[in-house]
């Protein structure tokens, strides 16, 4: 408002020049401030409209200009009250400021009540009221969206907290029904191995269904231990030379009761090595979800086939299967977690999903091919651990 007063030269009615009254106006803000900051019961603004519009009144009736640079006043007043008054209070607030514009206006001495002073006036109290109005509700929309913002500040700090709670339950859970499962394994196996031929055919069976309970809990726990790390960011790929056909090799071991209990055949044709850099574990969870997804979805009695080369600097594995195949449709979708090509298929729908992801971190590539009825092959492809060496 000083400003625009110094760029308007003009005296008032009793002679002072418009910036002296402009300069009143800007003395009576600064003692507004002091009063707030001083005193705690009035350090919000709720009051400061209200005392606003008895001193812009006085200042632009001594201004004597109908649209003067002490009008402005007005405008600062009506901010002042759309901001920090209720809508309603704020709609009352208007109406006296218009009350007030009314009043002191045709007073002025630069008032006349030719057609076109009228038309200004209505103009400057329509945007006035346009002003105060669209502050109003601007306003409070920021105020609710601001609150939305804090509640889901709040929410997403409760989720994140759940979400810790979640990872350290799983992970301890998770490690707890890990521990006895070797101890069960060995068990089993011990069984089979040393009283086998003693048993009648319904425990033998029994013992052979424990073994393959104890391979798939086994798997599940893994799967969940797997995404557990993704999901907290913990997991880390300690890279070291390994031979894949390491890896392929205790893969085989895990899954091979899953296998007899269908009667599945698994052809391994790995003739040379097949180095790598990365971690054995991790490799090895990628192959025992490949054979775990081929033997799931493969009939009873039919085929598996596991090979691996070297090609291009890449190291190349595939798991095929003579099964029924994958539809078009769901080729891409079969890497999506928790996805599943049947609810009978049985699965957790993890192990495809995490298998892709742990090859994308060892730096490689996992996909499928496959046509229905002409069963599926899952290609892996990993940089070759001379080709690593030479960078």
């Amino acid at each position: 408002m000083l400003v625009i007063a110094l760029a308007w030269p003009g005296a008032g009615r009793t002679g002072q020049q418009l910036w002296i009254l402009a300069l009143g106006f800007v003395g009576y803000n600064l003692v507004v401030e002091l009063v707030r900051r001083s005193v705690t019961r009035l350090a919000t603004y709720a009051w400061v409209p209200f005392l606003d519009l008895p001193v812009t009144s006085v200042l632009c009736s001594y201004g004597a200009e109908a649209g003067g640079p002490l009008f402005v006043g007005f405008f600062l007043a009506v901010l002042t009250a759309a901001n920090y008054l209720r809508l309603r209070f704020t709609m009352m607030y208007l109406a006296m400021v218009v009350a007030s514009i009314a009043v002191i206006v045709p007073t002025l001495p630069s008032w006349s009540s030719e057609p076109g002073d009228v038309r200004q006036l209505a103009v400057r109290i329509v945007v006035l009221v346009m002003l105060g109005v669209g502050t109003a509700l601007l306003s409070r929309r920021l105020t609710r969206y601001a609150g939305i913002a804090s509640e889901m500040r709040s929410e997403a700090g409760r989720l994140g907290e759940l979400d810790q709670m979640r990872t350290e339950f799983i992970a301890s859970v998770s490690h707890d029904l890990k521990t006895p499962l070797p101890s069960l394994q060995a068990g089993l196996g011990l069984i089979v191995s040393s009283a086998g031929d003693r048993l009648l055919p319904d425990e033998r069976r029994l013992v052979e269904n424990s073994q393959r309970s104890v391979v798939r809990l086994a798997l599940l726990i893994d799967d969940l231990l797997l995404v557990n790390q993704i999901r907290s960011r913990t997991l880390v790929i300690r890279r070291r030379r390994v031979d894949l056909r390491d890896a392929v090799g205790d893969a085989v071991s895990i899954v091979a009761p899953l296998l007899l209990q269908k009667r599945q055949t698994l052809d391994i044709d790995l003739p040379t090595p097949l180095p790598v850099e990365g971690e054995a574990l991790r490799l090895g969870q990628v192959v025992v979800n490949l054979l775990a997804n081929a033997h799931t979805h493969t009939p009873p009695g039919t085929r598996i086939a596991v090979d691996g080369r070297v090609e291009e600097g890449e190291v190349r594995l595939s798991v095929r299967d003579d099964g029924p195949g994958i539809p078009d449709t769901e080729i891409e979708s079969v890497f999506e977690r928790y996805h599943r090509l049947s609810a009978a298929g049985g699965g957790s729908g993890l192990g495809l999903a995490d298998a892709r992801l742990l090859v994308e971190m060892h730096g490689g590539r996992l996909w499928v091919e496959s046509r229905p009825g002409e069963g599926a092959a899952f290609h892996m492809a990993l940089p070759s651990a001379r080709t690593v060496t030479a960078e």
